[in-house]
């Protein structure tokens, strides 16, 4: 044991200093530090001081913690825009037909053969009409929204909502397919959608069927071009 660092330690701990301030200012181990101190007993207000400094420490740790997160986030998403854009026809055309595949109506009864796509994030649900409107030519008075809900979400308050995310008008809205919410049983599903769900319809087979076949064509030529 160095008595010159005992006493100094000491006389620190008597200041209001924390175990780890003390053992960071002499560059020793914090168990050194806290045998040396343990007889002292600090009046009430220092000990209150030490956990505001702790806090305050925590605090600032976070604090840095998350700006780091968020310049990493930055660069990332700038790199990102480098990489991806510009956003070319031909890339609207196979967003479009991959969204289709994850989340759209694919049947083989004639009758329920239309486009539909469901989703509850409307940056994908706006992707996919530029694809109607751009890539197939649909006309945007065509297009239907029918949205899903729970029987606890106001249907007026969600129409607004989707009305204004997706630029529809709501004279193009179906009547909403309302679900119970089950918002009293314990394993109501908390995750949900705070506006639910809304689905993209056009009535049109035939390019129901061009849709199918555009992405028939590229499971084809994947799998004849498929790494083993």
């Amino acid at each position: 044991m160095k008595l010159e660092e005992r006493n100094k330690a000491l006389q620190l701990r008597h200041q209001g200093f924390s175990i780890k301030q003390i053992a960071d200012n002499l560059n020793v181990s914090k168990g050194s530090v806290s045998a040396w101190v343990r007889e002292i007993s600090l009046p009430p207000e220092l000990l209150e001081s030490i956990e505001n400094r702790k806090i305050l420490g925590r605090e600032l740790s976070r604090l840095t913690r998350l700006s780091n997160i968020a310049q990493a986030h930055k660069e990332i998403s700038a790199q990102c825009k480098e990489e991806v854009l510009p956003f070319s026809k031909r890339d609207l055309w196979i967003a479009g037909l991959m969204i289709y595949a994850g989340e759209g109506n694919k049947t083989l009864r004639v009758s329920n053969q239309h486009v539909e796509v469901t989703n509850s994030d409307h940056s994908i649900l706006r992707l996919f009409i530029n694809f109607l409107i751009k890539i197939c030519g649909v006309s945007k008075d065509k297009i239907r929204i029918r949205l899903m809900l729970y029987e606890d979400i106001k249907i007026e308050e969600a129409e607004e909502y989707w009305a204004q995310a997706l630029c529809v008008p709501l004279n193009q809205f179906q009547k909403p397919f309302i679900k119970l919410s089950y918002k009293e049983l314990p394993h109501r599903h908390l995750r949900r959608a705070e506006y639910g769900t809304a689905h993209i319809i056009v009535y049109d087979i035939r390019l129901y069927r061009k849709i199918i076949g555009w992405l028939q064509a590229i499971y084809e030529h994947n799998n004849l071009d498929f790494i083993k």
